[in-house]
């Protein structure tokens, strides 16, 4: 039998040692995506200034909507609500008993599928966990004077946003 000198096994040890060290750089440059906490959320709807507003009061701050269908819900009270669409689709309001009720945020597969940007999306300061979350969807229930805020994904990324003002 022979025995290793020390100088050999030492070389193996920086070999493992190496490759443990390339294989930790791959996974920090290759792998995990660093998110900044703090970088700016844009913000595509001001929902305070939109929700529980009058046609009127939303055409003021969106732009001009136009009326797509009617929308009827008996649950919610409704016969025949206006559906109106404003910046050429991105925002569907339906209007409930005259006022902005289920406001829908389409093309927004930009943004990360992420808590901190669904809210800054709709310009809502207060950074609350949702009450429900999995892979496809994140919903809060009452936050804050809305009754459901529901974020939903696709390829990790902010499909749609749908918000009930007063209407469940």
């Amino acid at each position: 039998m022979t025995e290793t000198s020390f100088k050999s096994k030492w070389a193996n040890w920086k070999f493992v040692a190496f490759i443990i060290i390339l294989i930790a750089i791959f996974i920090k440059f290759y792998v995990i995506k660093e998110r900044d906490e703090n970088a700016p959320v844009t913000v595509e709807i001001d929902l305070n200034e939109v929700a529980f507003r009058s046609q009127k009061e939303v055409a003021a701050i969106l732009g001009t909507g136009k009326l797509v269908n009617y929308y009827k819900d008996a649950k919610a009270g409704c016969e025949k609500c206006p559906e109106v669409t404003y910046r050429d689709g991105k925002v569907k309001i339906i209007f409930i008993e005259n006022i902005a009720d289920r406001i829908t945020l389409n093309k927004l597969s930009g943004y990360a599928f992420e808590n901190r940007v669904i809210l800054g999306i709709l310009n809502l300061k207060e950074n609350i966990e949702p009450t429900f979350e999995d892979a496809r969807m994140k919903q809060w229930e009452n936050y804050g004077k809305y009754t459901q805020i529901s974020a939903f994904s696709s390829k990790g990324q902010i499909d749609y946003i749908l918000v009930k003002s007063k209407a469940e």
